[in-house]
């Protein structure tokens, strides 16, 4: 092996132990810190590995992948997803994605030489082992992070308190994406330690006392992470490995301990569940997620809901589907109005099996589950002497794995972290079952000599600059750019340079750029400090770059909708309707467009329309209490207080009619007894609201009734106390007559 034999070698290997401090990767130079930051690596790092492992390849039949079930099965899954993302509604969005995922075919095409690479490469256990380890000894830096969150010395990604009710998060600022990370690692640890076990000198080692307390760390991080889906993923996965290998080979001392196992899960479960409502199980995070798993549940409904959206999207494109990344406009075209309680976008079903049957259609999605049957097939086939590539404990444990993977899957969505992961595994697997059958090389016969080495490391080097530039230049560009456009600059004009240069990038984050230049115009517009000049120039290119996205996606009803915002933000009200028509025809029963339609008919003084448009949404869900809220609210404002009434009663029954929305429309009428009885009811059902007998104060001030408004004032002293030190001087002016309400 010469030098740079031996160099290009150590890149690849290199690249590879690299992978496992992506997760690490927190970029807040980058706009979305914790996506970015960590995805750029990992297309980075791939490209350069599989420069330097193409140049080997073409020289050395040693370097290249041995044949493979697997890797065949994985190629021709990217295969049918890159004709799928050509045939799409949006080839270039499937192609690339956006800042927010960084998915789409760039990454699944990536995650594909990643595991060819490796799987090529990796020729030993013992390398396969370190790598293994490696990513153990990181998982327990992280599980130690996520105590520290609990601990509230370090804060969590996404916000919130800390203590044991917390969802850490660690680097990955989503409780899910540590959980499936923790997954991966548990099952790794566990597989390790039965090696280990297996080995003659492996019982009892400082090793396996290691992989057992990894197990245990990462456990216990997964759970804090209280994401019930991984949750269940663990625990579905752990008990079919225990029921392989109980089945398959385990001694009868394994079987009753199998048993015994199952016997404890189901009493805890059961013990669970019957002590959901207690102050133990609510005061810890993970327990109450956990015994709160229904199918009333409105995050486990919300599921079912996006499922049914996604199987209407399924029956119109069921061959190739409507290519990755385009869920959003299935969700629109078809949305189902009992998701009013939920985000108004969603972008993925949070179900492997609908998103991919979404994105590739019928063809996309078999190739999606063949890698697993394939994979699965790989650990448990035969070879012609009888012999397995894994031993039935190992077996037992990949194949929990991949189960508990998959489960997890099922409610939520991958992300570059499980795919690495996922791809480790693959190639893992792969390999060693390729080299327990001494499977060729692929192609076996020679390509260049050992002489054209440097030559093909220097046109290997130039491709990888391109794809580095191409896939990479631009992106991180425009990134940095976007996050300098939406930070506080000393002038708005500089904000707006920004945006103009972050939107000429023309990458994949062009989208995220004109929604973030739409909100942003649409704020400034009612700005006081801001020259007129300034505001119109945010207009001009706020509406040039929105109907260009419009156009670049038209099946899209979201930026017909923020065009119909824009218009409406700067009071032009005849182009915002006809924009959210169109957002209406390509989106015809969510309710948060048609409050726009309705806004923007007042706006225009069509009250007839508006009062219509308030009227369609309430009725699409009537369960709906913010679209009750917003009818009654234009009721009041146009004087229909007959439906008003009618509208609130039910509202009022069950304390959600108290909203300052109401409440202003009914001030603005000087109703003040209407308003008087829906604060009086509220406070009788939520006496702990302080705010609630301040405002009962004041309106019954307003009718004349002064009494009737230090009763409000003592009664909320009464209640806290500590409220004294402002209901006391507000007493004393009701009775000098000398309150004066804003």
């Amino acid at each position: 092996m010469n030098s740079l034999e031996k160099t290009l070698r150590y890149i690849v290997l290199g690249g590879i132990f690299l992978l496992p401090f992506v997760c690490l990767l927190v970029t807040t130079s980058l706009f979305f810190p914790y996506i970015t930051g960590k995805n750029f690596a990992f297309r980075i790092i791939v490209e350069i590995i599989t420069g330097a492992w193409l140049a080997l390849a073409l020289v050395s039949s040693q370097y290249r992948p041995q044949r493979s079930w697997i890797l065949g099965a994985f190629a021709i899954f990217v295969l049918i997803m890159a004709i799928a993302d050509a045939q799409g509604v949006n080839p270039f969005k499937s192609f690339w994605s956006n800042f927010e995922r960084m998915d789409g075919w760039v990454t699944i095409g990536h995650l594909l030489m990643y595991t060819v690479v490796a799987a090529s490469v990796m020729r030993t256990e013992l390398l396969w082992r370190r790598l293994f380890q490696l990513s153990l000894v990181i998982s327990v830096f992280l599980t130690v992070d996520g105590l520290f969150q609990i601990l509230g010395k370090v804060a969590l990604g996404e916000g919130g308190v800390s203590g044991l009710s917390a969802r850490i998060d660690a680097t990955f600022g989503n409780p899910i994406y540590l959980a499936i990370y923790m997954l991966f690692n548990i099952f790794v640890a566990a597989l390790l330690w039965a090696q280990q076990r297996q080995a003659p000198q492996g019982k009892n080692t400082a090793l396996s006392y290691w992989y057992g307390a990894v197990i245990v760390l990462d456990t216990a991080a997964l759970f804090f992470t209280g994401t019930r889906g991984t949750m269940l993923g663990l625990i579905g996965g752990g008990v079919l490995a225990l029921l392989i290998y109980a089945v398959v080979q385990g001694t009868k001392q394994v079987r009753t301990y199998t048993v015994v196992t199952l016997i404890v899960l189901a009493v805890l479960g059961g013990g669970l569940k019957l002590a959901k409502d207690t102050a133990a199980v609510k005061s810890i995070g993970f327990l109450d997620r956990l015994a709160s798993i229904s199918l009333s549940d409105n995050t486990i409904n919300a599921r079912f809901l996006n499922m049914g959206i996604a199987l209407q999207g399924v029956k119109e494109r069921p061959v190739f589907g409507w290519g990755q990344e385009n869920y959003a406009i299935v969700f629109d075209k078809y949305y189902d109005p009992r998701m009013y309680a939920q985000e108004p976008w969603f972008d993925r079903v949070h179900n492997i099996i609908f998103d991919w049957w979404i994105a590739g259609g019928t063809l996309g999605l078999l190739a999606y589950l063949s890698i697993f049957f394939v994979t699965v097939w790989a650990i448990w086939r035969r070879d012609t002497k009888g012999a397995r590539a894994f031993s039935v404990a190992e077996g037992s444990i990949l194949t929990g794995l991949l189960a508990g993977y998959f489960i997890h899957n099922l409610t939520v969505f991958d992300n570059v972290t499980s795919y690495i992961w996922f791809g480790t595994i693959l190639a893992y697997i792969a390999w060693r079952s390729a080299s327990h059958e001494a499977a060729p090389a692929v192609p076996s016969n020679d390509i260049l000599n050992s002489e054209m080495l440097p030559y093909a490391a220097l046109g290997a080097a130039i491709l990888t600059a391109g794809a580095l530039w191409m896939v990479n230049g631009n992106a991180i560009a425009q990134n940095m750019t976007l996050l300098k456009a939406i930070a506080p600059q000393s002038n708005p004009s500089v904000n707006l340079t920004y945006f103009k240069q972050a939107s000429a990038y023309g990458s994949f984050g062009t989208q995220e750029v004109r929604e973030q230049l739409a909100q942003g115009a649409s704020q400034i517009a009612a700005a006081t400090t801001i020259a007129t000049d300034t505001k119109q120039q945010f207009y001009q290119l706020a509406l040039t770059e929105m109907q260009q996205q419009a156009v670049d996606s038209p099946l899209d009803a979201r930026f017909p909708l923020f065009l119909g915002i824009i218009y409406s933000s700067f009071g032009d009200a005849a182009n915002a309707a006809a924009a959210l028509e169109k957002a209406h025809e390509l989106s015809p029963r969510k309710q948060t467009i048609y409050f726009q339609i309705g806004q923007t008919a007042l706006a225009r003084g069509d009250n007839a329309g508006a009062l219509t448009a308030f009227k369609t949404a309430f009725e699409l869900d009537t369960s709906d209490s913010q679209a009750r809220l917003l009818y009654a609210t234009v009721a009041i404002q146009l004087a229909e207080d007959s439906l008003a009434d009618q509208l609130l009663a039910p509202a009022i029954a069950n304390d959600t009619a108290a909203d300052q929305r109401i409440l202003g429309a009914y001030v603005s009428r000087k109703l003040y007894a209407k308003a008087i009885t829906i604060w009086q009811a509220h406070i009788s059902a939520t006496p702990s609201d302080m705010q609630a007998y301040f405002t009962l104060a004041a309106l019954e001030y307003q009718v004349g009734n002064k009494q009737l408004a230090i009763a409000a004032l003592e009664a909320a002293k009464k209640q806290d106390p500590t409220v004294a030190a402002q209901a006391d001087p507000l007493i004393q002016q009701i009775q000098a007559g000398t309150v004066k309400l804003q």
